[in-house]
């Protein structure tokens, strides 16, 4: 087990996040070049970096109104104490595209619809959710500018989220080495708990392919 320092972005990282950012497709030689790395250099601090959760996929942009689609926002309204469960209610619906946990009691929810109907059955199932007070919905006249979330620069703050009690952790991470990848864990009785899993899931796997 490692107990690492304050964990920052340094120039490379930042670099191959920003590119990654504009375009997924990115090859590790244009990758390697403009990061001044080498191309398994870069496929190591890529591996690492989807490991900690700062990479979390990489995804193709298709805009919805290229498919004749229509995007709404949803501000929706709901007692503090009801923002999870009316939050997984709404995230359930397969139109809803985004939904996020808001200050005030309030959600704050992307959907895209495909015709009239979507919008009926959509409407429809907010109204089925007894934690939603009320909520008011705009559609999308035009986007002046999208842009990915996360502003990517050196010297950046990692934030982990320990992999066993799912927390953001705070100060230190520990680090532990299980099944040829790295694993976060935000102190000592989660990274017990977290090997002790680890291991009865292994133990399982194996009973299972030896059974195969």
């Amino acid at each position: 087990m490692a107990i690492l320092p304050s964990m920052k972005l340094d120039v490379h990282d930042a670099k191959i996040l920003e590119l990654l950012q504009k375009d997924a497709r990115t090859s590790l030689k244009d990758l390697a070049d403009e990061a001044k790395l080498t191309p398994p250099t870069v496929s190591a601090r890529m591996k690492s970096l989807e490991e900690m959760g700062i990479i979390n996929g990489y995804h193709v942009a298709i805009p919805p109104e290229a498919l004749g689609q229509r995007v709404m926002f949803f501000v929706l309204k709901a007692k503090p104490a009801d923002l999870e469960i009316a939050g997984e209610a709404l995230a359930r619906n397969p139109l809803m595209r985004e939904v996020h946990l808001a200050s005030g009691g309030r959600l704050i929810a992307v959907a895209v619809m495909r015709d009239a109907s979507d919008h009926e059955r959509l409407t429809k199932a907010i109204a089925g959710v007894p934690e939603i007070l009320e909520y008011d919905s705009y559609s999308i006249v035009k986007s002046q500018k999208k842009e990915s979330w996360a502003i990517v620069a050196e010297g950046a703050e990692v934030s982990l989220s320990c992999f066993y009690c799912q927390k953001p952790i705070q100060g230190t991470p520990y680090k532990i080495r299980l099944g040829g990848r790295d694993h976060y864990l935000c102190c000592p009785i989660c990274e017990k708990v977290y090997r002790e899993k680890y291991a009865k899931l292994e133990a399982g796997a194996r009973k299972t392919q030896s059974k195969a």
